[in-house]
């Protein structure tokens, strides 16, 4: 697929041009300089362990036949090679991708969900609600999904040299909608600049990625973003029942809002919450829709509210609307959404539900809601990811204790810091002098952690498995080594019963 230079940078902010040739043919893009071959763009982006321009000369050396870059080169581009430069190569990086693709981002309907807390839940109930009646595309933390077939989810949010590719491929599959979590990194990094929305969605924001963002205001200005840079959402829905999405609400009068707690567009009503699901009713426009989901705890309500209102923003700039009706019997029937709040094992008379709460609001909203339903025990496993927001890691400690009647401290992903200081980290979290109440473990081995959680598990008790949700890895070092927490459990129940029966 060989493109024209002047047809490729229609639009894109250009500081200067040298050699420029509007009539030339490329063949692709890319901001990898190892993959330049004769007649490519090779677009110079600053990288956290690496910057593109440092590799200009290798790209014009390997015949690129334009370089576009922020800095000037420190060698002199070539007569045959043509020179761009830009204010912001990550922004004309996915420029770029997308007029290359032909703008894919107006041919499938783009629903974009960001926030903290709530992301992957609320963007994959869409994407299963919206397959049911159209082709459905997913991109999410726990895996790419379009109709042809189901990928590995490297990121999140897939950087533009995957992602526009893979919205022309939705484009080629004929898929109406693609929903699409979007993180604070990818939009800080312009993973998504320049994509147009149908509904941008914000469920929420409580710390986290401090050590990527330095302050929750940077944090929350990144978020801002994604609905205030152009082009934006075509229409937003924002949740009123968050400190920040009050703030957004204030500065997007037009946007549609949710709650539980008050007055919005999109509300519910009548809760009856268990820790083996949900009843409400979904009200909306006047009119009172009843609903039942398999998924417990109050936060997952909000999050089904958002999801339904989502469909009713859809239907109307469809012009003909969706009857909310219709979706009833689908959201009843998804099961557990993988890593969150999902139940594991059957036929026990205690629960053990494994999620991938990793922050001090989230570790709060699961624990409190169940304490809520009045367990016997709640008995809580967790660790502390290495490298990241070390702030948090005694914070999560705390909402652990105050709701839990069992804490047993372990292993995460340490990455590359030594699982003792992260450890050090979290008891800063732990009440001083501990209650007769609460039980205190510190097991560093994550399997022998759950193993002992499983083997404390009464008739009636609730545990839970908190940090890694659906992953199937743990990260020491440098390297991914096999590990599930749903397997390991499921393992420990099996190990359980054998020896009640016997």
């Amino acid at each position: 697929m060989r493109k024209r230079l002047e047809d490729i940078f229609c639009d894109v902010p250009v500081l200067e041009r040298v050699h420029w040739d509007p009539k030339r043919y490329l063949n692709k893009v890319t901001a990898d300089s190892r993959n330049v071959r004769s007649g490519d763009v090779f677009v110079a982006c600053p990288g956290t362990r690496m910057d593109g321009h440092d590799f200009l000369g290798q790209a014009m050396h390997d015949k690129a036949g334009v370089v576009v870059y922020e800095n000037e080169p420190d060698i002199m581009i070539p007569s045959h090679v043509t020179g761009v430069k830009v204010p912001d190569s990550r922004a004309a990086l996915a420029l770029l991708l997308n007029r290359y693709y032909d703008r894919p981002d107006q041919k499938v309907r783009l629903i974009g969900v960001t926030g903290t807390n709530g992301k992957t839940t609320t963007a994959y109930l869409i994407y299963r609600l919206l397959r049911e009646h159209v082709k459905t595309a997913y991109l999410g933390t726990l895996w790419y999904e379009l109709p042809s077939g189901r990928k590995t989810s490297v990121n999140t949010t897939p950087g533009p040299e995957v992602l526009i590719p893979m919205l022309s491929e939705m484009a080629k599959e004929d898929v109406r909608y693609c929903v699409m979590e979007c993180s604070s990194h990818a939009i800080s990094q312009k993973r998504i600049h320049g994509l147009e929305f149908e509904v941008g969605i914000f469920t929420q924001l409580t710390q986290d990625h401090l050590d990527y963002h330095g302050s929750m205001e940077h944090y929350f200005q990144t978020k801002r973003s994604f609905f205030a840079n152009q082009p934006v959402p075509r229409r937003i829905l924002l949740n009123k029942d968050c400190e920040y999405g009050r703030r957004l609400i204030e500065e997007f009068p037009d946007a549609k809002i949710f709650s539980l707690s008050g007055a919005a567009d999109y509300t519910a009503s009548n809760l009856a919450m268990s820790l083996q699901g949900s009843r409400f009713d979904f009200c909306f426009n006047g009119k009172q829709v009843p609903f039942q989901i398999r998924l417990p705890m109050k936060y997952n309500v909000a999050n089904a509210v958002a999801v339904l209102a989502a469909i009713d923003l859809l239907g109307q700039a469809d012009g003909k609307g969706f009857d909310i009706g219709d979706f009833r019997r689908t959201l009843e029937e998804i099961p557990a959404i993988p890593g969150r709040m999902e139940r594991v094992g059957e036929g026990t008379d205690f629960t053990v539900f494994v999620d991938y709460a990793h922050t001090p609001d989230a570790f709060q909203k699961v624990l409190s809601d169940a304490r809520e339903m009045k367990p016997g025990r709640i008995i809580t496993v967790f660790g502390c990811g290495g490298d990241r927001d070390s702030t948090k890691r005694p914070l999560m400690t705390q909402s652990a204790c105050k709701y839990s009647d069992v804490v047993i401290l372990t292993s995460d992903n340490p990455r590359t810091e030594s699982p003792e200081e992260i450890l050090m980290d979290m008891r800063k979290g732990l009440p001083h002098p501990l209650t007769s109440r609460l039980a205190v473990y510190e097991i560093m081995d994550r399997s022998e952690a759950i193993e002992k959680a499983v083997s404390l598990a009464k008739p009636g008790d609730a545990v839970f498995i908190l940090g890694k949700g659906h992953e199937d890895y743990q990260i020491l070092g440098d390297a991914r080594i096999p590990f599930s927490d749903r397997g390991v459990v499921e393992t420990c129940l099996s190990r359980k019963n054998r020896v009640v029966l016997s």
